[in-house]
């Protein structure tokens, strides 16, 4: 009896093995064939084999090669938790941290890969990812500073969001808006932001932050139209198998003229997804409440947003660029049952930007929208609908580390079923910017 139940457990055992072999011969031949894809059906077609030292090595590399980044990464670092010595994993895992943007454990990889002294090929390649980061870095640095002061100043033909027409079609007849609120102002301005953010990493994959921003926008002679922003915020961030979460609430209030005009508090989400070393998908939501000063009391709503980003960074091709759409519903329902305010609408934007020269970006996006509003108008008697076309470009040049300029232009076209709010834009700015 004990003979035989010792011949059964081994005939077991060797079919266990051979069932495990099986699919890692295969995974291994499609790996070292660069059949990534058809690896990375075979590795999800096995989920069993999740937690195996070899496995977890060919799922990882195929994870990577296939834009699961995040995936790849998780499954390296459990293999190297049980090979340390594997410098074809450690290699790879670095080029996951890179692809996920987490250049500090990627320089650390790379860098413990260079103290065996590999290849000439290898130090090349791993020379090439340093180099990277580091201008990649310093690009970062400018674009996330933790404090920054902007200054600067330009021209808008409409500060007040004013109609362009001269008269408009109402109920009571043709009326003029010339020398009304209604109709729109142009003006220069003088223009002050300045803000901090602060960052606390909780563990590898958690952070914690929190931050203030204060943008100030005067007039030269309509000092009725002044702007002032200030915003508090506070959120935190996680990285997990499938996307770089991100959560934020925020608070802020809305002056014009020096007095306040509104109260938001907003909560947000967003997740990134990496699909591919160029290819990343941005998800988001976001629930605002607005409450305005007395005398705006009737446009008090909460609004709901839903939406996603894809972005394609080319940066294999000269000058680097970078493509992408953005496509978002949009849901504002008023809190006191006046219909007429609230609306919903899509929103789409296009946008590319491009690197002709080293500390040189030119970005430009295309946005349109359409909006319908829930009822009919107290005075005009009809529902309101809006379609907006708008066109932005910006020249950012860095000056050093430290230092940027910026110049920016925007117009807009907003036609609506009521002549009252047709209206155009057109705004020029330069601004000089320092941030640590």
């Amino acid at each position: 009896r004990h003979a035989v139940a010792a011949a059964t457990a081994t005939a077991l055992a060797l079919a266990l093995c051979s069932a495990t072999a099986a699919p890692l011969d295969d995974i291994r031949r499609q790996v070292e064939a660069s059949q990534f894809d058809q690896a990375m059906q075979t590795a999800l077609a096995n989920p069993q084999l999740i937690g195996e030292t070899h496995f977890d090595f060919l799922y990882g590399v195929a994870a990577i090669n296939t834009g699961r980044v995040a995936e790849g990464v998780l499954a390296l670092e459990r293999h190297l938790s049980a090979v340390p010595a594997n410098d074809r994993a450690r290699l790879e895992l670095a080029r996951g941290y890179f692809l996920l943007g987490d250049f500090a454990r990627a320089r650390n990889e790379f860098e413990f890969v260079l103290r065996y002294n590999p290849p000439a090929g290898v130090r090349s390649n791993i020379n090439g990812f340093l180099q990277a980061m580091q201008s990649r870095e310093s690009a970062d640095r400018r674009a996330t500073a933790r404090l920054y002061i902007e200054v600067g100043g330009g021209h808008d033909n409409n500060v007040n969001g004013g109609t362009f027409r001269d008269q408009v079609d109402s109920p009571l007849g043709v009326l003029t808006t010339g020398g009304t609120a209604s109709a729109q102002v142009n003006d220069s301005f003088a223009q002050v932001a300045l803000g901090g953010q602060q960052t606390l990493r909780v563990s590898n994959r958690v952070s914690v932050f929190a931050g203030a921003d204060l943008d100030v926008r005067g007039n030269a002679q309509e000092k009725a139209y002044d702007l002032a922003t200030g915003t508090l915020y506070a959120g935190l961030t996680q990285l997990t198998s499938l996307a770089l979460w991100r959560g934020t609430f925020s608070a802020s209030q809305l002056q014009v003229g020096g007095n306040r005009y509104r109260n938001t508090l907003q909560v947000s989400a967003e997740a990134n997804m990496t699909l591919s070393p160029a290819l990343s998908l941005l998800g988001f939501a976001q629930y605002g409440d607005y409450r305005h000063a007395t005398a705006d009391q009737n446009r008090d709503a909460r609004a709901t947003v839903l939406g996603a980003m894809l972005t394609n960074n080319l940066s294999d091709l000269p000058w680097t660029p970078s493509l992408g759409a953005r496509l978002s519903y949009v849901q504002e329902d008023n809190l006191r049952l006046k219909k007429d305010f609230s609306n919903a609408g899509p929103v789409l934007r296009v946008f590319a930007s491009v690197s002709p020269l080293e500390r040189l970006r030119v970005a430009a996006g295309l946005s349109a929208s359409n909006k319908k509003y829930g009822g009919p108008d107290f005075v005009l008697g009809t529902v309101r609908r809006d379609q907006a076309l708008s066109a932005d470009l910006s020249v950012n040049y860095a000056i050093d580390a430290n230092w940027s300029a910026r110049a920016d232009a925007a117009m807009s076209d907003t036609r609506s079923n009521q002549d009252l709010y047709d209206s155009r834009r057109k705004a020029l700015s330069v601004k000089l910017r320092y941030q640590y």
